[in-house]
């Protein structure tokens, strides 16, 4: 058996509509390294495939048209931070052709395999809103190549032992990918993140969206609107979120979540009144980071509540 013909049946059977140049190498790594494929043999030797092998095989695969580079990602520059610069003009990103294809936020969360929807767009994922994002909201972490180097330490316990192993590389986004606008926006958080069945997509946990609610609320509507959902779900969610701002390390968030549920939905809940401990007495600390100070707050929590809703603030 022919180990084209391999790793094509293994990217049908993946179901999924594109695949990084990691993610193939990987693919036919793991083939060659087994020597066969559901109990055919592969011609000539099992081992480690070298860059030159590697190349052949994907060169063999965009001759038969079972690939082709992704349109939406062709040109695009990435960073060669551990790579050579002779990498830069090798596909990244390939559409498989006999796979139908994917939503943008598919296809974003496989390119990069550790970004996932939050802020608005996750906030209709999860029916906490019934605005319509002009733009998908994607985040990522800030310090991506330590994670980066984590995945490559689990993927290949030998990595010093190889000869050669596909770049794991962040490929920054274009503008627009499935023709749908796109923002990716880095962050320092390393929130829960979940799986969502039948697809690629990864969401932020329901609490961490909570807390980007008060940690970005320009990201998810604005703070009015940030209050107006919390008002109306966060009862609901109050153990999730309870447990992510616990989790968060900005004591802001601990003190506005705390004002919202205690305050604003008159939660009672230790955890909650723990957080009172963050609340800093002469402070100009505000519920909405964006809008101007206001003296009216709240002696429990000692912040100022500059959210209006109609003509005045809370």
């Amino acid at each position: 058996m022919k180990i084209t013909s391999a790793t094509l049946s293994v990217l049908l059977e993946r179901g999924l509509p594109v695949v990084t140049e990691y993610e193939l190498y990987k693919i036919i790594h793991s083939l060659k390294a087994s020597g066969e494929y559901k109990g055919e043999k592969f011609r000539g030797r099992r081992g480690p495939i070298d860059r030159g092998n590697y190349r052949r095989i994907v060169g063999a695969l965009l001759s038969s048209r079972y690939l082709r580079p992704d349109p939406d990602f062709s040109g695009i520059d990435t960073s060669h931070d551990l790579f050579s610069r002779e990498e830069v003009n090798f596909t990244r990103v390939f559409r498989i052709s006999d796979i139908p294809d994917g939503s943008a936020e598919d296809i974003a969360c496989i390119v990069d395999p550790f970004c996932y929807l939050s802020h608005l767009s996750a906030m209709q994922r999860y029916s906490l809103t019934n605005r319509i994002p002009e733009a998908l909201s994607l985040s990522s972490p800030l310090r991506w190549t330590e994670v980066r180097d984590a995945k490559l330490a689990k993927d290949y316990p030998n990595f010093a032992e190889l000869t050669y192993v596909a770049p794991l590389l962040r490929i920054n986004f274009p503008d627009v990918i499935r023709r749908r606008t796109v923002v990716l926006h880095k962050t320092v958080r390393t929130p829960k993140v979940r799986p969502v069945r039948g697809t690629a997509l990864r969401i932020a946990s329901v609490g961490e969206i909570f807390v980007q609610m008060l940690d970005r609320p320009e990201l998810c509507g604005g703070m009015p609107h940030v209050y107006d959902v919390w008002m109306e779900h966060a009862r609901t969610y109050a153990n999730e979120i309870i447990q992510a701002v616990d989790e968060a390390t900005e004591s802001i968030i601990k003190v506005r979540a705390g004002y919202l549920l205690d305050a604003g939905l008159g939660l009672q809940d230790p955890r909650v009144e723990a957080w009172e401990r963050f609340a800093q007495r002469g402070g100009s600390r505000k519920l909405d980071p964006s809008a101007p100070y206001v003296p009216i707050f709240s002696e429990k929590w000692k912040i100022s509540l500059n959210v209006e809703r109609g003509n005045s603030p809370l």
